[in-house]
């Protein structure tokens, strides 16, 4: 039996089919619906923002989600998650600063730049879903459902992804390649890649970790799709982000012999690389150049950018110049930092960059945790899946701005939350138990329960 702090109320742990009252029953399959059809919706900008009509002002139909979603929350407060986590306060001040930092940008333009309060609310909103998704969660069969509603989108993705790339494929690289921006019609490839980079170890785990057959099979074909897009995104910092955070989790998994074996392919690359299709190779060499010759250039441009960046950084060291001044202020083509990092000190200041850095921190030691902690295969593809994720971020970052785009960066905080709301599933029950371990079921992945 167990003790629910919110609602009041003693009750068994739920298991779909295995004791539990008619009233248990309607609230255990009462799902926030809303909130369901954002996450599978939201990486699909080809759709909503495409062929859905909106309505103006920056409405459109994945702000009606979010605000549907909020309103049943709000409505089914019991759900609530009984304390603060570790994280709570971090995000509320790095949101506090961004609006801030919003306002001193508007002061020291002198004017409202367009779209200004309507990007902002776009870079806020991902981490609205965040507490949205930690406190419309209760059970195992919730969280089972949110991550088959990260999923469903996959297969679409790919089939957008390779109508786009089949139509401009070429044997060597060339760079209309990196026109191909799949369902992410109002970003570029390089998001695209760092989206496919990042979640696609919480596709592989959970294909190692859930027990059934079918259900491995086609969460196999789903990360093989998604790896696919990867290959070819021509990603330069995509491929490396990946790649690094193969490495941690090889690691954490204790996978030695197959550590050192990726470790030593990875420093004979070249040699590997000739294995993948030939534009991938060649743009795979770009990364490298030989003494005397020049860089390609995009990659120049990131040197010019940022010694810019460090330039007005100076001006202006604690506070930084106010969020989207510097692409104003930059005298090379008036681009965007090109390093996230560098983003967040030049326009928010050391607090802004110290926050984030925080809440990676923190993303990451609870991701681990509940990998190390618990037994159950979604739980445990759920902590080592953000793990990997919170390295790609880190890593890709450093080679543009692959976090304010809520496209690519929702599901970072729709997946965070989830790992949140695991621990305290298994916290309260080890409360309960006695601290005295249970043996778990196996799980039913299809049918969303245990």
């Amino acid at each position: 039996m167990g003790f629910d702090p919110v609602a009041g109320e003693t009750e068994r742990p739920t298991m779909l089919g295995g004791g539990s009252s008619p009233h248990q029953k309607s609230r255990e399959l009462s799902h926030n619906w809303p909130l369901l059809v954002l996450i599978a919706m939201i990486p699909l900008q080809n759709i909503y923002l495409g062929k859905i009509p909106t309505l103006g002002a920056g409405i459109n139909f994945i702000n009606l989600m979010a605000v549907a979603a909020f309103i049943v929350w709000k409505r089914n407060r019991d759900r609530a998650i009984p304390s603060y986590t570790d994280l709570h306060y971090p995000i509320y001040w790095f949101v506090a600063i961004y609006i801030v930092s919003a306002i001193h940008g508007v002061v020291s333009m002198g004017y409202l730049p367009e779209r200004y309060i309507s990007s902002l609310k776009d870079l806020l909103l991902p981490m609205l879903i965040f507490f949205i998704v930690l406190n419309s969660i209760r059970d195992r069969r919730g969280i089972v459902a949110v991550v088959v509603a990260t999923l469903l989108p996959m297969p679409y993705m790919f089939r957008v992804f390779y109508a786009q790339f089949s139509s401009l494929y070429s044997w060597h690289y060339s760079d209309n390649l990196r026109f191909v921006k799949g369902t992410f019609m109002m970003l570029g490839s390089n998001e695209l890649a760092a989206f496919y980079a990042a979640y696609s170890f919480v596709v592989i785990l959970l294909a190692l970790y859930v027990k059934q057959l079918r259900y491995k099979l086609l969460l196999g074909v789903v990360a093989f799709l998604n790896l696919y897009s990867l290959m070819y995104s021509q990603s330069r910092g995509a491929w490396l982000a990946f790649l690094t955070a193969l490495l941690i989790v090889l690691y954490k998994t204790g996978k030695v012999r197959v550590l050192l074996v990726v470790v030593v392919l990875s420093l004979s690359a070249p040699m590997v690389v000739k294995l993948f299709p030939v534009s991938v190779q060649e743009r795979f060499d770009t990364i490298f150049v030989d003494k005397g010759e020049e860089r390609d250039k995009s990659a120049e441009s990131r040197f010019i950018i940022w010694e810019n960046a460090w330039q007005q950084y100076k001006k202006s060291p604690l506070f930084g110049v106010g969020y989207r001044v510097f692409n104003q202020l930059n005298s090379y083509e008036n681009k965007d930092t090109h390093n996230y990092y560098i983003k967040l000190l030049v326009e928010n200041g050391p607090p802004g960059l110290l926050l984030f850095l925080l809440i990676l921190w923190r993303a990451y030691r609870n991701s681990s945790d509940l990998w190390k902690r618990s037994s159950e295969p979604v739980f445990r593809a759920l902590g080592l899946g953000m793990v990997a994720a919170v390295v790609c971020f880190s890593v890709a970052n450093l080679f543009g701005d692959r976090f304010t785009h809520y496209p690519l960066s929702t599901y970072f905080w729709v997946y965070l939350a989830l790992v949140l709301r695991a621990r305290s599933i298994l916290e309260n029950e080890g409360t309960e138990a006695g601290n005295e371990p249970e043996e778990r079921p196996v799980i039913r992945f299809g049918q969303m329960s245990y």
